[in-house]
């Protein structure tokens, strides 16, 4: 197994959500990452760190899943890239 410590810096969009809303906006990562054969252990949003989530995926073989996941998650190459989350730093934990 590998897990993979996300840290993500959100957008203002994101922060001018209600509450309620950037607790489910999470969950539908889960959903995505399941799609991909990535499973979001925990998510929180932590206090006192320049970031506002951080995640917990975990990955059963290569870093491909998650790689693939991640591309689809931050939507990247698509018009809505960047529209909740501006940054992310992952640690990889083998």
């Amino acid at each position: 197994m590998v897990r993979y410590i996300v840290f993500c810096e959100m957008t203002p969009e994101f922060l001018r959500l209600s509450l309620e809303d950037r607790k489910a906006l999470p969950l539908s990562w889960g959903q995505i990452a399941s799609q991909f054969g990535v499973k979001m252990l925990f998510w929180g949003m932590p206090l006192g760190v320049h970031e506002h989530v951080v995640c917990v995926f975990e990955a059963n073989g290569s870093n491909e899943k998650y790689f693939k996941f991640q591309r689809e998650w931050l939507a990247l190459g698509k018009p809505e890239a960047g529209k909740y989350v501006k940054n992310t730093r992952t640690i990889t934990v083998y």
